[in-house]
């Protein structure tokens, strides 16, 4: 394990800034591992955020100091069950006690090796992961494939919170147990799958390179804006006797709205007449090595968030402790611009950022809100660890506007 914290955990993965700071004492730097040792304990935000505010209290470390917090916080974020290569699995978090079939390769432990999670179809007890596979067989040669199982087979079960949740803890014990290419996460579903894929892949769209879903569709908020920096395709057919395709003609429709207000989104729409409720004539080939061409940007400088989970409180660089409406923010060398809705935002930094070496300015709708050099931060560096366990999304400054 310590060999995959190496690899994964690189100084070129943590750029920071080279001014100096007061830095921590030796008892302020043992003091600071004992909380974050208790921050990535507790699994509560109110928990996490007391003790936060105690970490703040000491919140002036060094460039050093980062670096061995860093190294501090990656080993905590790694502790916990782990899984071997067998399948199926049983997901080790007791609360979402779901399995799913798993495709491992060989070099998965020795070298970052991307991740493909396919969501089956289904409803009120049917469906499972044997199913999507015969269906997709294997969408990523060579990456390591995923096919879970509902924890519950309900109508919609993809679009609930648990099931959800018991992706999100897949994600996480995967991480902990193979050194996963995070730059390369995909997800793909057919039918009630395709809703999932919608739904999970939209609210948390900063954790994938490439989406699919497949014959199913979205509603509510907090999926399409997300979508600004990652790619989807999206078909269905107008014959589908089971699933309707005016869902996704309306979300294919959004987004075309949305790329024309701002900007790029990447993505593809087929609208069949002829296919019923299958796939294309052609197979998922295409449309899975279209998706294995895109790897993440982990840190876009132009970001929407529409937030609607309560504890999808990240997105890139942005936090929010509460669900909000949307919020668009760009990064234009040192200036940061915010509009929409701003309340109670954080914005997460590193250098592949801004120079934090100079001073940021933050705008809040055209108005000034900040223009100061940004100091480290051991609350950021903990924050984003914790919550993203991912070297490619390291924060190590913070500014609240």
């Amino acid at each position: 394990m310590g060999r995959i914290l190496l690899a994964l955990f690189t100084f070129s993965s943590l750029a920071i800034a080279q001014d100096k700071q007061d830095g921590l004492t030796a008892k302020e730097l043992a003091d600071a591992k004992e909380l974050m040792k208790q921050y990535f304990a507790a699994r509560a935000w109110d928990e996490r955020e007391t003790i936060a505010a105690k970490l703040q209290e000491i919140d002036h470390p060094s460039k050093g100091d980062i670096a061995a917090l860093a190294r501090h916080g990656f080993a905590l974020a790694r502790r916990g069950p782990l899984i071997d290569s067998k399948s199926p699995q049983k997901c080790t978090d007791p609360a979402f006690p779901g399995s799913y079939i798993l495709q491992v390769p060989g070099s998965a432990r020795a070298r970052p090796t991307g991740l493909f999670i396919s969501l089956h179809g289904g409803g009120a007890g049917v469906g499972d992961g044997s199913a999507i596979q015969g269906l997709f067989g294997m969408p990523a040669p060579g990456m390591i494939n995923v096919f879970p199982t509902v924890t519950q087979k309900t109508d919609g079960a993809w679009n609930s919170e648990r099931e959800e949740q018991y992706v999100l803890a897949i994600i996480d014990e995967i991480k902990r147990s193979f050194l996963v290419d995070t730059n390369r996460v995909y997800l793909a579903g057919h039918s009630m799958g395709g809703f999932g894929t919608w739904s999970i892949g939209g609210r948390h769209a900063d954790l994938f390179a490439a989406l699919a879903p497949m014959a199913g569709g979205t509603y509510g908020s907090g999926v399409l804006p997300n979508l600004k920096n990652t790619p989807i395709w999206i078909f269905h057919s107008t014959d589908d006797p089971q699933v309707s395709a005016d869902s996704d003609i309306r979300a294919a429709e959004q987004l075309a709205k949305l790329k024309a207000k701002h900007g790029p989104f990447d993505y593809v729409w087929k609208l069949y007449n002829d296919i019923g409720h299958g796939i294309p004539k052609d197979g998922v080939k295409p449309i899975f090595d279209w998706m294995l061409k895109h790897a993440r940007d982990p840190n876009p400088k132009h970001v929407l968030w529409e937030g609607s989970r309560s504890y999808k409180q990240f997105f890139y660089w942005l936090k929010r402790e509460r669900p909000g409406g949307l919020v668009e923010a760009k990064i234009d060398g040192n200036t940061i611009e915010l509009t929409g809705s701003t309340t109670g935002l954080e914005i997460l930094l590193n250098d592949k950022l801004v120079k934090l070496g100079e001073p940021v300015v933050v705008k809040v709708d055209g108005q000034e809100r900040h223009n100061a050099k940004v100091k480290y931060s051991m609350v950021a560096l903990a924050e984003s660890i914790a919550a993203k366990n991912d070297p490619e999304m390291v924060y190590v400054a913070r500014i609240k506007p």
